[in-house]
């Protein structure tokens, strides 16, 4: 299998992959993943890649690629750096839908980094009116009321190894549990 470093375990059939993978498992049975890669642009377009890549926008090209019709709902609070966001994968493979409702923000580190952090949408109580919104267009979804609750947990960071190389990590814990 792969090797271990602090708790982290290479995942198996990712070895000759550009993108180091790895996994944890707590003492709670959480299982965090964590992915490591050198990406040849700078911090600020991969960090701008992994923001777009939440985005409406995107999500609305996945649900195309998926074939799914799924509900996508999302707010930009203003002047924030956050994005609420609500939506249901569908898969084309015998595998159950999944609802994600996050909570996204954004900031630049003092040493020009960046990091986006993303919980369930229900940790943010700083946007409660947002949330709301979104929260009961998801009662009026047949997707939704079907579909497996997903939470994901986590946080991506991009920062500049050397003028010619950059890298971008990140971190994420997964749990999907049948709706309450």
């Amino acid at each position: 299998m792969g090797a271990r470093t602090d708790g982290w375990k290479r995942i198996p059939n990712t070895i000759a992959s550009p993108v180091a993978y790895f996994q944890k498992i707590d003492d709670d049975s959480s299982a965090w993943d964590k992915a490591v890669t050198t990406v040849d642009a700078s911090h600020t377009h991969v960090f701008s890649y992994l923001w777009n890549q939440h985005s409406y926008d995107h999500m609305n090209r996945h649900a195309d690629k998926e074939g799914s019709g799924s509900l996508n709902q999302g707010v930009f609070p203003p002047d924030s750096h956050s994005m609420l966001r609500a939506f249901v994968l569908s898969f084309r493979m015998a595998v159950s839908a999944r609802l994600f409702s996050r909570w996204f923000v954004w900031r630049q580190e003092p040493d020009e980094s960046f990091t986006m952090a993303f919980a369930p949408m229900s940790d943010c109580k700083r946007f409660n009116r947002a949330a709301l919104e979104i929260m009961n267009a998801l009662k009026d979804s047949t997707a939704a009321a079907q579909a497996i609750r997903g939470t994901v947990k986590g946080f991506w960071r991009t920062k500049s190894l050397a003028p010619e190389g950059k890298q971008a990590v990140g971190r994420a814990a997964e749990r999907a549990r049948p709706p309450a």
